[in-house]
């Protein structure tokens, strides 16, 4: 496509293409897409690109993909709504441990923001 060329930061442009290969049936190609765009160095909403990702995934009933990528995501931010998100991703998945998972998110989650906070006044 030749606008990700001239605009790579352009996360709707990424999306729009990914859910096309999507729709065409090529999920390993809408999967490599999402990389792609994940993988640039500045996007104009980054966040919306991640959330689209993560949903996909979920869509595609692919739930260590969707955890891997909230893990991948808080390497990048330690924003508290991805840690929220990822806990309520937790909750919702269809395994007998899913309250055990939240709460080991909810746990490192507290732990982290903690030891952001103390960085911060240091």
């Amino acid at each position: 496509m030749k606008s990700l060329e001239f605009n790579p930061e352009n996360v709707q442009t990424w999306m729009k293409f990914a859910e096309l290969e999507n729709l065409l049936g090529d999920v390993e190609r809408a999967r490599a897409l999402y990389e792609l765009a994940i993988g640039q160095p500045r996007l104009d909403m980054p966040e919306i690109l991640w959330k689209a990702y993560i949903d996909f995934e979920i869509e595609q009933e692919e739930t260590d993909r969707a955890r891997d990528l909230y893990k991948r995501l808080l390497t990048r931010t330690q924003h508290v709504k991805v840690w929220l998100s990822f806990a309520q991703f937790e909750l919702q998945v269809d395994h007998e441990d899913r309250l055990e998972e939240a709460r080991h998110v909810y746990e490192d989650a507290n732990k982290k923001l903690r030891q952001n906070g103390r960085k911060r006044r240091d």
